[in-house]
């Protein structure tokens, strides 16, 4: 009976043990779902680079097992009194069958504005911020289920640097926006600049214009230098990507710039003590993993990041004339020029010395050479010179012979469509008159419809040959009421035969008045075969899965015909959506990667546009915009 109870208690340990192992590596095995929260938009240079990072790190971590969802509060684009209730609501709605295991809320504006709802929106989840104010957070009570790291944002060194670099100083001009954040940045760089109000005239510039701004940063006193905080907003309330601000400051300003974050350099800036976005996305994901793997973030202290450095722009060192010797010494300078001589100067300098006096020593043996083989020469024999002279001849034969088959062919493909084109006109008038004969005989057998099926393709021939006409000639092709729904279906019967070998399903979705166009008709079913054909290709690529292609032909109100394609195929990626348009650029293994790029080019030439999106479930979607009849007819009138 002990040995039972033995056996029983170490059964049950051992199953413990398994569900805690399981409990704690749960994130790892699961697909953990991140949401990150920014404050403006994500893609803007500084917040990029902290998404980046935050992802990439998250995704090694994970084995590529994370579902990331972003959100941009565009606190600065948006500033009407109700903007944080909307995107309550538009939150709510959107996260409600969504379990989020974590949110990382970048810098403070979404740190509060996630904490402000997070009872109504996502109630006990953990919660990491990231590039939150020491001062914001400081007052704060956050609850348990909050963590980060905070960026402690120091303004003094850069002006000291500054100063040091230029002691003649009189002037600083401090440059500052009327948005939320850019009163934060503004009242902390107050506070760290005060110390120096007794050794130079700081102007705060916050209020003006861009405009007005820019003008006066043109007109500086001299001895003055400029130092950029952010500008979200300006004095008029319009909306501004700091980066971007920053650019247009520094074209026309008239003394150096100087910063206080590492993203503001290389856009105009000389540089300063800068602290790294980079490095504050990596110590959030750091935090963020031991999240995920089950840490309770009460027990994960909050952070300060330290990633400051000295990091300068060496092309703004060379306009403003600053000498590289008279910075810190722990100084980084980048977008150095890659000059070869620049680097590697001195070892030039020793290596054309040496290749001098090598190359003396080389001319000698080649003078000695060269006399040798002269002598050589001269007693060759008469024979030895005919063959020479044979072979070239020989040799300059068989080029011209080649360039004239190169011609040759040439002018053949282009006669190809007129020795083509008399027998497909006399198809045509036999035809024609075979349909007059069976009508005065009142006939309509099966030899009628066959004689109307032969008409028409040779029509169909004679354009496609004149089409090719012009093309040969570089003329433009006719332009002619074209129906976008009939084109379409002539080119489904084309492709019937191809679509069912594939075992592939086409759905034709058209409104009930079909839209018009003005265009070459053989080129607009050229466009379509091409891109039916890619979707079929797409589609088979993927095996025995879904295989549906649809097609949607449609006028919007705005004058404008759109003829949509959507495949169920393997689809692109987001980066490769605009290349597969570009010349030779193919997925198939034997494809030339010329007809999209022939396809556009097509289009381009009728005033329309094509571009591809993805579906959201698979497959990719290619968009072809036409210009109307009545709006093309317009044009070709003005």
């Amino acid at each position: 009976m002990t040995h039972r109870s033995d056996t029983c208690r170490r059964l049950l340990a051992c199953v413990l043990l398994v569900l805690a192992l399981v409990a704690l590596a749960g994130p790892a095995h699961a697909r953990p779902q991140v949401l990150l929260v920014f404050d403006e938009d994500k893609d803007l240079p500084g917040l990029a680079v902290i998404n980046r990072s935050i992802q990439q790190i998250l995704r090694t971590e994970f084995d590529e097992r994370v579902e990331f969802y972003s959100e941009s509060l565009n606190i600065s684009q948006f500033q009407r009194p109700d903007h944080q209730t909307i995107l309550r609501d538009y939150f709510q709605r959107k996260y409600q069958d969504r379990q989020i295991d974590l949110i990382i809320a970048v810098m403070e504006p979404s740190l509060d504005f996630v904490l402000r709802y997070a009872d109504v929106l996502f109630s006990g989840v953990p919660i990491v911020f990231c590039g939150a104010n020491p001062g914001d957070v400081e007052g704060l009570s956050l609850p348990a289920n909050v963590t980060g790291v905070l960026v402690k944002r120091n303004f003094a060194p850069t002006l000291d640097i500054a100063l040091q670099l230029h002691p003649e100083t009189r002037h600083v001009f401090v440059i500052s926006g009327k948005s939320r954040f850019d009163q934060q940045i503004e009242s902390l760089a107050r506070r760290d600049l005060q110390a120096f109000e007794s050794r130079v005239n700081i102007r705060w510039l916050n209020t003006l214009p861009m405009e007005q701004l820019l003008r006066e940063l043109a007109a500086l006193p001299e001895k003055s230098v400029i130092y950029y905080l952010t500008v979200f907003v300006d004095g008029a309330g319009e909306a501004f990507i700091p980066h971007e601000a920053l650019s247009r400051i520094a074209e026309v300003a008239n003394a150096p710039i100087y910063v206080a974050n590492d993203q503001y350099v290389g856009r105009g800036a000389v540089g300063g003590h800068v602290y790294s976005v980079g490095s504050l996305g990596q110590e959030a994901a750091a935090i963020a993993i031991r999240v995920l793997r089950g840490e309770q973030p009460s027990n994960i202290p909050v952070t300060t990041a330290s990633a400051y450095k000295n990091l300068f722009d060496w092309r703004q060192l060379d306009r403003w004339r600053i000498d590289e010797r008279r910075l810190p010494a722990d100084s980084q300078v980048d977008y150095r020029p890659a000059s070869i001589w620049y680097l590697y100067k001195w070892y030039i300098v020793a290596g054309c010395t040496l290749f001098v006096l090598q190359s003396a020593l080389v001319v000698g043996l080649l003078v000695s050479r060269a006399q040798r083989r002269r002598a050589e020469a001269l007693r060759l024999d008469s024979e030895q010179r005919r063959l020479r002279a044979e072979d070239e001849v020989r040799t300059q034969r068989d080029e011209l012979a080649h360039a004239l088959r190169v011609t040759t062919l040439g002018e053949m493909t282009a006669s190809f469509a007129h020795e083509l084109g008399q027998p497909l006109a006399a198809i045509t008038m036999n035809a024609s008159a075979a349909q007059q004969i069976l009508s005065r005989e009142g006939s309509r057998s099966a030899m009628d419809e066959i004689v109307i099926d032969v008409l028409a393709d040779a029509k169909r021939a004679s354009q496609t040959l004149s089409s090719l006409r012009t093309l040969f000639r570089k003329e433009e092709a006719s332009r002619t009421r074209v129906d976008v729904s009939a084109a379409v279906a002539d080119v489904l019967r084309l492709l019937e035969g191809e679509m069912r070998q594939r075992r592939i399903r086409v759905q034709f979705v058209r409104e009930a008045i079909s839209p018009h166009i003005l265009g070459d008709a053989v080129q607009l079913r050229q466009v379509l075969m091409n891109l039916l054909i890619n979707a079929a290709e797409a589609i088979s690529a993927c095996g025995d899965t879904l295989r549906e292609i649809q097609i949607e032909s449609r006028e919007s109100s705005a004058g404008r015909v759109e003829i949509l394609v959507r495949d169920s195929g393997v689809g692109v990626a987001e980066c490769d959506l605009e290349r597969v348009f570009e010349h030779f650029v193919s997925s198939k293994p034997q494809g030339l990667g010329m007809g999209l790029a022939i396809s556009r080019s097509i289009v381009e030439s009728h005033g329309g546009r094509i571009w591809a999106t993805r579906n959201e479930s698979r497959g990719l979607t290619v968009h072809v915009d036409f210009p109307s009849e009545a709006v093309a007819s317009q044009v070709r009138e003005g």
